[in-house]
């Protein structure tokens, strides 16, 4: 039976217990420990404490996982309200008609060649038209070119000439470029493939004031209404279809003509020769433009004789010493007068009546 029970340190037993027997009563001491909270004897924080400072890192724990839940739930938020802000962007821009800033309202886009020379010939350095070859190895030429290097690819030696590169000549039929004459006045827009056909025939390319002072370039038609206003007394006028006589010094190398109507510029051009003078008539404008046809005559001074060259101009950008001519009067020593002066007549014909009898500003 136990006798005595009484605890110390919160934890720990102390039962007396007595067990009869033949000799009488045996008295026996036991210690029992109670595990109430699985700790032990070793803490001496008070439990209570000890449960309050658990229930805080519980507390902060919860906390911080209730801000992240709150931070997590902002930024979904966020990000959806950033969704359909941009969805409320999109429907509305679909319902204005915007489109991308390189999207045409006809489904094209504008793109920007960093390098330009990529549709060109690797050969004659000229803008690539159809059809284009290409060799075993990729590289390209124009047709022209594949002739002149005999179909042996330069770069690789292979053979080339005979398999034609169909995206390329795509590419060249998509591409749409402007003339580079549109500071001049030009609005073509055409395929890249095309684009060396238009610029050799363009009527608005460059062509330059024929008095050496002077440092103007613009169109053909530009060109006639800044002579007429700038230097209109510094070329000799006439007349389509009419006869007019020109007089100039067998030295001087040439003489300008302006026409009255339209206001074209030629160039009569003196070249002194052993034999005498040979004389030609050429027009300042696009070197594709369409030639005027002209006589040329001379009387001698000293007899009857008569010299006349009937022919066709050829257009020239720009004043040249030695231009190229469809025919050439020579005129010998003889023809010039004692003052040394060339006396002759000229008619130059219009076949385009309504081109040429078009005023012009500053006549």
């Amino acid at each position: 039976m136990v006798l005595a029970s009484f605890q110390y340190y919160g934890c720990r037993v102390l039962r007396l217990w007595t067990l009869p027997c033949c000799y009488g009563a045996i008295f026996i001491l036991e210690t029992v420990v109670i595990e109430e909270d699985r700790e032990g004897p070793s803490n001496r924080v008070p439990k209570r404490q000890r449960a309050e400072r658990a229930f805080d890192i519980q507390g902060s724990d919860q906390e911080e996982y209730e801000e992240d839940e709150e931070s997590e739930g902002e930024e979904a938020s966020q990000g959806a309200e950033e969704s359909e802000g941009e969805e409320q962007l999109e429907e509305s821009g679909a319902e204005q008609g915007e489109m991308s800033p390189h999207t045409a309202q006809d489904g094209s886009i504008s793109i920007t060649l960093t390098d330009p020379e990529v549709l060109d010939c690797s050969i004659c350095y000229e803008a690539l038209s159809i059809p284009v070859f290409q060799c075993e190895n990729g590289h390209i030429a124009c047709s022209t070119c594949c002739m002149k290097i005999r179909n042996r690819c330069p770069s690789c030696s292979t053979p080339i000439g005979y398999s034609r590169c169909r995206a390329i000549e795509k590419v060249l039929e998509s591409v749409k470029v402007s003339c580079q004459n549109t500071k001049y006045g030009c609005k073509e827009a055409f395929s890249y493939s095309l684009k060396q056909k238009h610029e050799k025939a363009c009527s608005f390319a460059p062509c330059s004031c024929p008095l050496s002072e002077c440092y103007f370039e613009g169109s053909s038609e530009n060109l006639s209404a800044h002579f007429g206003n700038v230097h209109k007394y510094s070329a000799t006028r006439f007349l389509y279809d009419r006869l007019t006589s020109i007089t100039f010094g067998v030295f001087e190398k040439s003489l300008i003509l302006r026409e009255e109507t339209d206001g074209s510029l030629f160039i009569l051009h003196n070249k002194v020769e052993t034999l005498g003078n040979v004389i030609t008539l050429s027009r300042i404008g696009p070197s594709t433009e369409r030639a005027f046809f002209y006589e040329l005559i001379v009387k001698s001074q000293a007899d009857a004789s008569t010299l006349r060259l009937q022919s066709f101009t050829k257009s020239t950008p720009k004043w040249v010493d030695n231009p190229e001519s469809l025919g050439f009067l020579l005129v010998p020593s003889k023809f010039s007068s004692s003052s040394r002066q060339l006396k002759m007549d000229l008619w130059v014909w219009c076949s385009d009546r309504v081109s040429c009898y078009k005023r012009p500003s500053g006549s």
